[in-house]
């Protein structure tokens, strides 16, 4: 339907999608009549995680700013309907990184919706490495119930991975942040082969993909988490609470180093370069 002003939108008999028209993000996701998305949220690009303290040790909250808020202008909002499935393309310039994104969603008759998240380099230009390149979903408050098959139950990142055995968990999102004595980045798991995300009755839906991705889902925002420009004398009890259940998915994930905490960056082989990324995930919605 495109006859709103504000809205591109996807309906199907036992579902409905809003995709806002000034950003292109997919803005709402409704199933049998409720929510999967919170209001006022939308899925949108994520580079950038709460520095750890050896990041700070090391400058990355400088090195790696522009990945912070990187300006996204959005150039071209298309659908169409190819194969009996609706498709919506949203391509952006990434004005102040270089290159381009585009974000492609393919929807079919049940409510799952193929997501593609591409990233065009300009080979042009010197760009910082990135903390990490994915997605970020807000999710109703009490859809915080995690059951995932990859590395776990606690957090490990591509430099602490061999730690954790792969297998089938189940975690709350009130547990998978660590309390770090300051607030920080915490709780991404690895080698993911699904990640299903549902509240207490078991309404909400499961995440796939062809390559094994990375995710958490914590209670507070990576705003809360980040100490800014330099660290500050805060600690994970005071830290308040997201409105959100924060979900994360990622293609790729930053290793969190520590060889020392004064100035050592990530190995060469954990590092996430400037270039050309891929990352295409499947949300099938759960019925409770």
């Amino acid at each position: 339907l495109d006859n709103d002003r504000n809205f591109l939108i996807v309906k199907g008999e036992n579902f409905s999608m809003d995709f806002n028209k000034h950003n292109g993000y997919l803005c709402r996701y409704d199933v049998n009549g409720m929510q999967l998305m919170e209001d006022g949220s939308a899925l949108t690009p994520n580079f950038w995680r709460a520095p750890t303290d050896n990041d700070f040790g090391a400058g990355l909250q400088h090195k790696y700013a522009a990945w912070k808020n990187p300006e996204l202008k959005l150039t071209s909002l298309k659908h169409a309907i190819e194969n009996d499935q609706a498709v919506v393309r949203a391509e952006y310039d990434m004005k102040s990184i270089g290159g381009t994104l585009s974000l492609t969603y393919t929807i079919n008759n049940k409510g799952a919706v193929k997501v593609t998240q591409k990233m065009a380099a300009d080979k042009s230009k010197k760009v910082s490495d990135m903390f990490r390149f994915g997605m970020l979903m807000q999710l109703p408050y009490d859809m915080d119930k995690s059951q995932y098959y990859g590395r776990g139950p606690i957090e490990n990142y591509s430099d602490r991975e061999d730690c954790m055995r792969i297998g089938i968990y189940s975690d709350d999102a009130d547990n998978q942040y660590f309390p770090y004595i300051r607030p920080q980045e915490s709780g991404t798991k690895g080698d993911m082969r699904w990640w299903n995300q549902t509240d207490a009755s078991g309404f909400g839906f499961k995440v796939k993909s062809c390559k094994p991705f990375y995710a958490s889902a914590i209670h507070f925002d990576t705003e809360e988490l980040d100490d800014g420009d330099d660290k500050d004398q805060r600690h994970s009890f005071n830290l308040k609470k997201s409105r959100f259940t924060n979900l994360f998915l990622d293609a790729e994930h930053s290793g969190v180093a520590g060889e020392n905490s004064w100035g050592a960056w990530p190995l060469e082989k954990y590092r996430l370069h400037y270039g050309d990324k891929n990352f295409t995930f499947v949300l099938i919605p759960l019925d409770k």
